[in-house]
Order: structure tokens, then C-alpha cells, then sequence
């Protein structure tokens, strides 16, 4: 039986997620597997297999009550034993322990039972002070309040780290020098190199009660290339990766953990074209039979064909335990890709049901600063949870509503949000507008599409204008500065090519300026919503360029202006033949040419 206290703590945490108070009384009893909801004559009756399962109970009475309905009789069991989400603190944004304890209880409600912090180096680690260094590291404290707080609703918090690549932040200060291969990797095969990573797991041991944990050990390009190839010569680099893997998971079972790393490695240095999971790859038979016990972490958040995470899945089956990291595409920009998250996860958890994939979680990448809360995302977790709980044939409809009740973001403004982005990332909306310089002809090219730009932001703007929300303003700034800066780029160069001086004089007198303006009503919006949910280390990130953009709206205004009042002979920015950017790329690469090779 659950004990009376536990009942009460989950019962006020679903409703404090939902919003909704049960006006009825609940039976609650245990059961060995599944879950039971039935709801008649106003008494319901709750039968689960414990905690997590009894919080998504909660969960589905809030929803009949919010859809009005009177009675149900609901019995679902988990199709993955394990299913959770990944949240990144590795590229800015640290939660802070309030929002992640926040966003445990979203996960607990939907029946979601696993939560890993991506922590590259943002844990601490009392022999590795430089490990984490202003970047807004969990403390110790911190971590073991946030794991009895997963545990008593049934959330298993995973540590999740890297033990190879990924290591840039760590690496960049003098005094870990030794511990570099290249500069975002660790060097291999050298003592001091899995001193460290045992200090780093036996940190996370004394923190965390899983017997799992994630080591990372993805996108290590350049492993043997570097230092270790100047002390040691060329080496096999799959032999280097395999006993790596075989040193770490050595060290993983010394303090009871149960290894998982990604994948990408092994397919990628089987690849002639260098890519992460190339269907013609070719992985030495011997390296696998050689495998340790270890999960293998497939992860896949590009592909809309079922057939090809079949096929993916199927070539990991042969080399051990399978586990799936897909994508609620959070990575690229200033609001999730809703459509983007739909067309690829749907067919990647149909096979993962199909071929009875015993793991699964959703990554949540703040890749290039984090620009995007992730409580924006919360109502695409149903595509993970109703995927399990209902089956692969779940409608979509039944996604929508979980969605709406666990985010408290109304479906319509979720719609909206994917009016941000086209299919194509490499269409001006979204992080290329907001980002990209006024002058510099590098979005230029593509003026046929600005018109698009703008009529989705209308569109965006009428529904977000219904709803007073720190989310949807911020939502709205972003919609209006998109729509503000696509207005200027779609006029600026035909108006100087054509010498129209008055549309010239509007663009530099009027609209930068107001333009200028919103850029600091969305900064201001934006920060809000950052110190709500993160630390304060990684936002100095984004107001830099926050600062950067509104500086460089007023610079150009006064370089036009210059050019009309004949200080200057031209614009040599708008003299260039307009280009379109790289398909993907990052902030820098959107400013000017010369900023690809710096970092902010």
C-alpha cells in the first residue's frame, strides 16, 4: 500500500502542475503492474504500480475533470519499462533546483519515470575545482535534494556526464592542459585521465541512488589525433576507443553503476563519409564481440521514415543493449520546433515499440546558448509518455490535450510557436533573423521568402495578443522583432540598388530605431524568463548579443544615414552580391564572415 503522507505529497504536486484540485474522493491502492483509473457516481478509484504510475493518475482524473466529462475507465500499462527525458545544463542554461524539481513534477505527471541533467562539467567536484568554473555547477547538496525529491515520485535522476568529448569548458583553463588530447578532448590511455573520471563518477555515486549512469562519450572527432598522436604515433582508433570504453565501465562497476554511452562513435569511425550513423558503416566484427557490458545509446532526431530507426535499431540489437535518445527539438533558437518534433519522433517511437526497445528518453539540447526555456517545450513531452503508456497507435489528439494540461500552454499558442519555423532550417525566421547583421548581405539572398516571415508572425502575433503570459509575451516579442527585422531586410538592398533615398532615409530614421526598441523589450522579456527558470551563469551569453545586435541596428542607421548625407561614396556591405547562409550553423556564422572563428 502507499503510505497515506506519499499520497497527499503526489496528489498536491500533480494539481499543482495541472492547476486543478479533485473535488472528489480517491481510492488509491497498489498493484503489480499498470495502471487503473475509473471515475463514476463522483468517487474515483486509483489502482497503480507505484508512485510514478499513481502520479499519472492523478494526472488522467485532472483531465476528465478539465474536459468535462463524468465518468471514465481507463487501464494502461508502459510499453518501455524506462521512459524520461534528458535536460540540458551543459550549454548555459543550468535549471535551477526549484524549476527542475518543477519540471520532475511535469515528468512524474504524465507517467514519465527517468530524468537525466546533461552535465558536461556543470557538477561539482571537490578535486576538480576548475570543473564547472562560473558556469553555474550543481553543488553536491543540490544534486542529492534533487534526487530524494525524483525518488519520492517515482523519477529515477540518472547522472549523465562525459568521460571522452564534450570537454571544452573543462579543458580550456591552463592547469588541465595535461588531461587534453584535442581541445574538446580528453586524451586517452594516460592515468591521470581516468583519475579524473573517477573522481567524477564517484562524485555522482555519492549523490545519486541509480545504479545507471550515462558517460557520454559522443562527437569525439578528434580522439588520437592530437596530443596523443604527438606522444604515441597513430593508433588504431577503434582498438583506442574500445579500451577507453572498457577503462571507464571498469571504473562505472567499481561504484555500482551500470554504464550507458552514445553510439555515434563506433558508426562514425566505421564511416567512409565521416558521418554519425551512416548505413553503410562498417564496424570491425571483432570490436563488437569485444563490446563491454555496456547500453548503447541510440540517438536519432533527424529522420521522418520509420524504416530507417527500424533499420538503425536492428545494427545496434547485434551489439548489445539498446537504448533511444530522441529529440523535442529545443536547439535552434528562441522557440521548440513543434512540427519539426512531431514528423520525426512519431515513426522513431513506432519502431521503438515495434522492435520492444526497453529505453527511451527525449533530449532537450540547448545547443548555442540555450535560447530556449524549456518549460516551452513541456507540452510536446506527451509524444514520449502517451507513446509509452498508450501505444504507437495513440491519436494525436490525445497527445494535444496532455500536452496542453501538463505545460499549461493552450494548444493553439503551441501551434504558434511552430509558425517560428518552416520546415527548412535554413530559412530566414527564427535565430537567423534575430541574429543576423542589417547590413552584411548574408541573409540578403533570400527575399522571397521575408513576405512568408512576416505573414506567420502576424498570424503567431493574433493568437499570442489572447493571452497575458510570461511566455507568450515573450513569445509575441520574439514574433514581432522577426517580423520588424524581415521588413528591413526584405527593403533595405532594393531600396539602395534603386537609389531610392526616401525608403533609405525611413529604414535608418524609423524603422532601426523601432526596431532597436523591440530588441530591448525582448531582451528585458527574455531575461525574465531565464532568472525564473536558470541560474544566472550562461545568460551573460545572450545579453552580449543582445547587446551586440540593438548596438549594430543603431550603427547601421547611422552608416545609412552617413551614406545619404554623402559622408561616405557607398554601402560596401550592400555593393556584395547577397549569399545564403550554411543549412545549420551558429550565432557567430550569422554575424559577419570574420566571426566564424571566435567563439562567444
Amino acid at each position: 500500500m502507499f503510505k497515506p503522507e506519499t499520497i497527499l505529497d503526489i496528489r498536491s504536486r500533480v494539481a499543482a502542475v495541472t492547476g486543478i484540485t479533485l473535488p472528489y474522493s480517491i481510492d488509491v491502492s497498489r498493484v503489480q503492474e499498470g495502471l487503473h483509473v475509473t471515475l463514476q457516481g463522483g468517487h474515483a478509484v486509483i489502482a497503480a504500480e507505484n508512485e510514478n504510475a499513481l502520479a499519472r493518475g492523478y494526472f488522467l482524473l485532472s483531465r476528465c475533470l478539465r474536459e468535462d466529462r463524468t465518468e471514465m475507465d481507463e487501464t494502461q500499462s508502459r510499453r518501455f519499462s524506462a521512459c524520461g527525458a534528458m535536460a540540458d545544463c551543459s550549454r548555459g542554461a543550468v535549471m535551477t533546483v526549484r524549476a527542475v524539481k518543477r519540471y520532475i513534477d511535469q515528468l512524474a505527471s504524465l507517467g514519465m519515470n527517468m530524468l537525466m541533467l546533461y552535465t558536461e562539467d556543470t557538477y561539482e567536484v571537490p578535486e576538480y575545482p576548475r570543473l564547472g568554473y562560473l558556469r553555474g555547477r550543481y553543488t553536491q547538496e543540490e544534486l542529492r535534494e534533487l534526487d530524494d525529491y525524483a525518488a519520492s515520485i517515482g523519477v529515477e535522476l540518472v547522472p549523465c556526464i562525459q568521460t571522452l568529448g564534450h570537454m571544452k569548458q573543462f579543458l580550456q583553463w591552463a592547469e588541465n592542459g595535461t588531461l587534453r588530447d584535442q581541445p574538446d578532448v580528453l586524451i586517452c590511455g594516460e592515468e591521470q585521465t581516468y583519475a579524473f573520471i573517477e573522481s567524477c563518477i564517484r562524485s555522482m555515486r555519492s549523490c545519486m541512488r541509480s545504479k545507471r549512469i550515462h558517460i557520454g562519450m559522443d562527437e569525439a572527432h578528434g580522439v588520437g589525433l592530437g596530443r596523443y598522436l604527438a606522444r604515441h604515433g597513430m593508433a588504431d582508433r577503434f582498438e583506442l576507443l574500445h579500451a577507453h570504453v572498457c577503462r571507464v565501465t571498469e571504473i562505472c562497476r567499481a561504484y555500482d553503476f551500470k554504464p550507458m554511452m552514445w553510439s555515434d562513435m563506433y558508426f562514425r569511425l566505421g564511416s567512409k563519409n565521416n558521418d554519425y550513423y551512416d548505413t553503410e558503416s562498417r564496424i570491425p566484427q571483432a570490436i563488437i564481440d569485444r563490446i563491454p557490458e555496456i547500453e548503447l545509446c541510440y540517438w536519432d532526431y533527424y529522420h521522418t521514415d520509420e524504416a530507417f530507426y527500424d533499420s538503425m535499431l536492428a545494427r545496434h540489437e547485434v551489439m548489445g543493449s539498446t537504448v533511444f535518445a530522441g529529440g523535442i527539438w529545443t536547439w535552434w533558437g528562441f522557440l521548440p520546433q513543434v512540427d519539426r518534433t512531431r514528423r520525426t519522433m512519431l515513426p522513431a517511437l513506432r519502431a521503438c515499440a515495434r522492435r520492444r526497445v526497453d529505453t527511451v528518453f527525449a533530449t532537450l539540447w540547448g545547443d548555442d546558448g540555450a535560447e530556449t526555456d524549456i518549460f516551452l517545450s513541456s507540452g510536446l513531452l506527451p509524444y514520449f509518455s502517451e507513446n509509452c503508456w498508450q501505444g504507437p497507435e495513440c491519436p494525436e489528439t490525445e497527445i494535444a490535450l496532455a500536452g496542453e494540461l501538463v505545460s499549461g500552454i493552450p494548444q493553439e499558442v503551441q501551434d504558434a510557436f511552430a509558425l517560428l519555423y518552416p520546415d527548412d532550417l535554413g530559412t530566414p525566421t527564427g535565430k537567423n533573423l534575430i541574429w543576423c547583421d542589417p547590413l552584411f548581405p548574408l541573409l540578403h539572398g533570400m527575399k522571397d521568402t521575408y513576405a512568408d516571415a512576416i505573414d506567420r508572425a502576424e498570424h503567431a502575433l493574433a493568437v499570442l495578443s489572447r493571452y497575458d503570459t510570461l511566455e507568450c509575451r515573450y513569445a509575441a516579442l520574439v514574433f514581432q522583432t522577426v517580423a520588424g527585422k524581415a521588413q528591413v531586410l526584405q527593403e533595405l538592398r532594393g531600396l539602395y540598388c534603386a537609389g531610392d533615398r526616401e525608403g533609405l532615409a525611413d529604414i535608418a530614421d524609423k524603422q532601426l530605431p523601432a526596431l532597436h526598441k523591440t530588441y530591448g523589450e525582448l531582451c528585458r522579456t527574455h531575461r525574465a524568463l531565464w532568472i525564473r527558470d536558470n541560474k544566472r551563469p550562461g545568460w551573460e551569453v545572450i545579453a552580449l548579443r543582445y547587446g551586440a545586435v540593438s548596438a549594430r541596428l543603431l550603427d547601421a542607421a547611422q552608416e545609412i544615414r552617413e551614406y545619404l548625407d554623402g559622408d561616405i561614396p557607398v554601402i560596401e556591405a550592400l555593393e556584395e552580391e547577397p549569399m545564403s547562409p550554411p543549412r545549420y550553423t551558429v550565432y557567430a556564422a550569422l554575424i559577419s564572415p570574420a566571426a566564424v572563428t571566435w567563439t562567444v
